[in-house]
């Protein structure tokens, strides 16, 4: 395994974890983040806060677990990366935000690395 492949995988699984501890964090303590659930979020999906924190951090917990497996990487790379963005600039630039902008950008380098999982085909 190159040192390439070996930094692609510790991005991926670190992003993976990062997405699944707040995803659990999110269903199994959901009325801490109830709080940080912006206004707009709610006026544009009609449901109440404690909805959208479990909502989200199933959605986290999904696609985190895709992206620890290896599965569909660069798809769920990018739909991670702009759900993160989205919550980054709802925080604005706080320390919060700047962490969440890099960590968005982290997520999104993965959708440019070149494939493994894909078996090359041979031609004749």
């Amino acid at each position: 395994m190159s040192n390439s492949s070996i930094g692609r995988l510790i991005l991926r699984l670190g992003m993976a974890a990062v997405y699944l501890f707040f995803g659990f964090s999110q269903l199994f303590d959901g009325l801490n983040w109830v709080g940080m659930v912006p206004a707009w979020a709610v006026n544009l999906v009609h449901l109440p806060p404690a909805m959208i924190v479990l909502g989200n951090g199933a959605f986290e917990v999904v696609f985190g677990a895709l992206l620890a497996a290896g599965l569909l990487v660069r798809p769920v790379a990018v739909i991670l990366a702009i759900h993160l963005l989205v919550i980054a600039s709802s925080f604005g630039f706080t320390p919060l935000g700047v962490r969440d902008f890099g960590l968005s950008l982290a997520t999104l380098s993965l959708a440019f690395f070149p494939s493994t999982s894909a078996p090359k085909v041979r031609e004749y």
